[in-house]
């Protein structure tokens, strides 16, 4: 138990000192300029934190679910119940909601509404139009 709570607490220690110096978010989205499934979560917990319960919803509709599922499975040992069968069933229908989630806020928010945002700048588009303008 004690165990299990320090490699809680120095994996979340890690994670803050890795956001906190390299400050620089999300590398799928930074790499194609796409939002990845989960963009906006943290910003979403963010607005929670201080009471705005409208903005974290906008900022990803599955924040209430994301933690403790997450929570879950580590308590678990990334096994939610001990029937295989049961684990593979609930683990599909989170893969299949967390997928939905984001091809629906791809389709009504993107390419320009926070945070399903297109970043230009990343590192393929960039590639992309420098090859198109050398072609």
């Amino acid at each position: 138990m004690k165990t299990a709570i320090r490699k809680a607490v120095t994996g979340l220690l890690v994670i803050t000192g890795l956001v906190f110096f390299l400050d620089r978010g999300c590398v799928f989205y930074h790499l194609t300029g796409v939002p990845c499934p989960g963009c906006g979560i943290t910003r979403a917990y963010l607005a929670a934190m201080r009471l705005d319960f409208v903005t974290a919803f906008r900022m990803h509709p599955l924040w209430p679910v994301t933690v403790p599922v997450l929570m879950w499975a580590f308590w678990k040992k990334g096994s939610f119940f001990a029937d295989r069968r049961k684990n593979m069933i609930f683990t599909g229908i989170l893969v299949v909601v967390y997928i939905g989630v984001y091809l629906i806020r791809m389709w009504v928010l993107f390419p320009d509404t926070p945070p399903m945002q297109f970043d230009a700048g990343a590192l393929i588009p960039s590639v992309y139009q420098k090859l198109r303008e050398i072609i």
